[in-house]
């Protein structure tokens, strides 16, 4: 209540940052080692913790969020359900790869995904951060919501059979970076050639 609340809420339901300070929705984390991390790091714009706290703070804080505030259960989802509901109610927003974008009605940002935790993922859908709306349990099920977290995990670390990823930029971005390797083949090889009868 001291430390966190300010920012995360008193039930870890989160804050909206859009007039100040704000911190996102921690009922679905249930990692303690998470908590720890974040306390000691500060991810974002949040601060380090770590010259402030002792260790047994942080482990008693980590335990009270992973065991009290974590109420939204994770583990057991469907990924063909949670690709349904990710492309039907994320996705124009978030887009299928998850790298969000601007959008045009509202003139801001959707965030990035790619890098998001699980925790963030599910907290944000219940919470409904700044612009985004909430989906509660009447909207989503515990079991609901855990599959599109299911899902975007697998985005996240989708396999590659064809190679590298490239970073994900998609079929024209990939396309011209093959053809640059092509033509800069070429450009050593005329180089090479025409150096060899000078």
């Amino acid at each position: 209540m001291t430390r966190c609340a300010k920012c995360h809420g008193a039930l870890g339901e989160g804050v909206s940052g859009v007039t100040g300070i704000g911190g996102p929705n921690i009922q679905a984390e249930h990692n303690p080692g998470m908590v720890m991390l974040a306390m000691e790091v500060g991810p974002s714009h949040m601060p380090s913790f770590a010259h402030l706290l002792s260790l047994d703070q942080m482990h008693a804080v980590a335990a009270f969020v992973t065991q009290k505030i974590a109420v939204i259960p994770l583990g057991g989802g469907d990924l063909g359900d949670g690709a349904h509901l990710f492309f039907r109610y994320c996705s124009p927003c978030h887009h299928p790869a998850l790298r969000g974008g601007a959008l045009v009605f509202n003139g801001i940002n959707a965030p990035d995904l790619s890098t998001k935790s699980a925790a963030l993922v599910a907290g944000a859908i219940r919470w409904g951060p700044g612009p985004m709306p909430s989906f509660p349990l009447s909207v989503f099920s515990n079991q609901q919501l855990d599959s599109i977290v299911k899902y975007v995990e697998f985005v996240q670390q989708a396999p590659n059979p064809g190679g590298s990823p490239l970073g994900r930029t998609g079929p024209v971005g990939e396309g011209f970076a093959a053809w640059m390797i092509v033509f800069s083949l070429l450009f050593i090889t005329v180089w090479i050639e025409w150096g060899g009868k000078g």
